[in-house]
């Protein structure tokens, strides 16, 4: 049994997954009480406490630490210290509007992207309640770049509550106030899995949820992505507004990671990667309160949602310096393209994929087939784009030899 409690201490997994590989000669319930005891005996605490008062606490991993020496030394440390300013600066101008999308997403609205630059950035005015929801998004991110400077506090929990909040709340005046009655979490079939802390003690809670978020001293060291996850999850498990508390929280772990100099923060949205795994993010959540205020689960998943940020914004940083390369190549070959032709260059450069169809540019800019037939062949005449057949259709790639 001793072996298989060291793989678990490490290999974290929780006690329904055990219970699927663990050899039939040995009891899950004993095991799993062996197994959280040493896990207990190994953890660190945190000066935050669950509703039957007993601390959260977690366990820093070989892998953990090795996913914690990553983001530093492939983010924070060395990244993105030396892109250009011209490009810095697009890349967080992109960043701000995922974010703002991404993040109300996950909380039921619907928009496109190209809908939320169009609010963003031309001063449209939202036409429902998802449209709002993405425009205060995009206003939080920027208040949070813009206060840098102000401490955390609950003047700036409150003032970025009632950003996210603008015009979506049924009850406008709870508008970045905290909530007066009781909440309860429902599941998809109304069920109600999860009941807050009562409203009377939130201000409490909150203060001090903040204390401990200021702490500095070399005693109360604890690292800032790990800080940052820990308080991600405790304002969500406090739930201190009616609504808008899972926006709030992503908003408030950018704050942190940004005031403690984690910069490339700016450049991509974490909200776009836990979208993509929203079941797994809140299974995670889910873990933290069914097995004893374990955050481990949620760091774990933080980490790794941190990480995949880091690769996908590796190849976007990659995208811009390209297509900073072929325009300039154009531009020095007095290669004439169309306004048409010009945007798709540059979208197509900045894009996860390498080839266009006839059918995708036509689709694209809501032209004739022949049309978009003929421009195509114009990029091919010019050596910016190689033609090739794939089944019964051809498909135009980037000319690498450009």
């Amino acid at each position: 049994m001793q072996g298989e409690i060291k793989t678990y201490l490490e290999r974290y997994l929780n006690k329904i997954e055990i219970g699927y590989r663990l050899p039939a000669e040995i009891a899950l319930e004993e095991f799993w009480g062996k197994l959280q005891e040493a896990r207990k005996q190994s953890s660190e605490k945190v000066a935050l406490k669950d509703q039957g008062d007993n601390n959260f606490w977690f366990n820093i991993t070989h892998s953990i630490q090795r996913k914690l020496h990553e983001i530093d030394s492939d983010g924070r440390d060395t990244l993105f210290s030396a892109i250009r300013a011209e490009i810095a600066n697009e890349m967080i101008k992109e960043s701000l509007i995922e974010e703002a999308l991404n993040s109300s997403i996950i909380e039921g609205a619907f928009t496109t992207l190209k809908r939320a630059k169009e609010l963003a950035y031309r001063n449209e005015k939202p036409k429902d309640n998802s449209e709002q929801m993405v425009l205060n998004n995009f206003y939080a991110m920027r208040f949070i770049i813009e206060n840098l400077n102000r401490p955390f506090s609950k003047e700036v929990i409150l003032e970025l509550h009632k950003i996210v909040t603008e015009n979506t709340l049924e009850e406008k005046e709870f508008a970045g106030k905290f909530r007066n009655d009781s909440v309860y979490i429902v599941d998809n079939n109304g069920k109600a899995i999860y009941t807050p802390p009562s409203a009377d003690q939130i201000d409490e809670l909150v203060q001090e949820m903040i204390d401990w978020i200021n702490q500095e001293s070399e005693e109360s060291f604890i690292h800032p992505v790990i800080k940052a996850s820990a308080l991600h999850f405790y304002f969500v498990y406090l739930h201190p507004f009616f609504d808008g508390n899972g926006r709030t929280a992503r908003a408030l772990f950018y704050f942190y990671l940004l005031k403690n100099k984690y910069d490339f923060f700016k450049y991509f949205s974490i909200s776009s990667i836990i979208r993509k795994n929203r079941a797994a993010y809140y299974k995670s959540i889910k873990d933290v309160e069914d097995y004893e205020a374990d955050l481990t689960y949620f760091l774990i998943f933080m980490a790794d949602s941190i990480l995949k940020a880091i690769a996908e914004i590796r190849g976007r940083i990659a995208g811009h310096y390209k297509k900073e390369y072929y325009l300039n190549k154009i531009k020095e070959l007095n290669l004439l393209l169309s306004q048409r032709q010009g945007k798709f260059i540059k979208k197509f450069l900045l894009w996860g994929v390498k080839e266009v169809s006839i059918e995708k540019y036509k689709q694209m800019f809501g032209i004739v087939y022949q049309t978009a037939r003929a421009d195509l062949l114009d990029l091919e005449t010019k050596k910016i784009l190689i033609k090739e057949k794939k089944g019964k259709r051809f498909i135009f790639n980037l000319n690498e030899y450009f």
